[in-house]
């Protein structure tokens, strides 16, 4: 009797080979040209920390690297930008027991969304300086491509959500 397996064992290791070697290249790929830089969320919409900087579109035109860098830069314990976040935050806090206490005071809830008003305008201006500050390192070329996607962007509009 032949103890050898028939001719279908070896079909079987050969797509099995094939489907690992598949498996391996599209992690290859995560790795090389999607890790790192996760400046969008699962549902396709750019990164919330990205609206901090006022102008979406400006943001999202910049390269992976470059919107990685803004957004570090933004990170940074000494960055103007996360002090403005956390003051934000805390008037938020305030807002919340405001609106909790008894009797209500509308014009201290008043003060208060005037105040954060002026927070979150800052908070653009500060984005923006930081943009400007990025697009300003660039060499013309890179600039020029900059300006290129910027433009697709802006006139591609926006896009159909499900």
């Amino acid at each position: 009797m032949d103890d050898r397996p028939g001719p279908w064992l070896r079909w079987v290791l050969i797509a099995s080979l094939a489907l690992n070697l598949l498996v391996v290249c599209a992690v290859a790929f995560g790795l090389i040209f999607g890790g790192g830089h996760h400046d969008k969320r699962r549902d396709g919409r750019p990164d919330p920390r990205i609206r901090a900087f006022g102008n979406v579109p400006f943001v999202m035109a910049l390269t992976p690297q470059d919107r990685a860098a803004l957004l570090e830069r933004a990170a940074l314990p000494d960055s103007a930008l996360r002090e403005n976040r956390a003051q934000v935050r805390a008037r938020f806090e305030q807002t919340l027991e405001v609106l909790r206490n008894e009797p209500f005071d509308p014009d201290a809830l008043l003060r208060l969304l005037e105040a954060q008003r002026t927070a979150l305008f800052d908070r653009q201006r500060l984005g923006e300086a930081a943009l400007v500050e990025q697009i300003a390192a660039m060499d013309p070329a890179q600039r020029a491509a900059y300006t290129d996607r910027l433009d697709r962007s802006l006139h591609r509009g926006p896009r159909k959500r499900d």
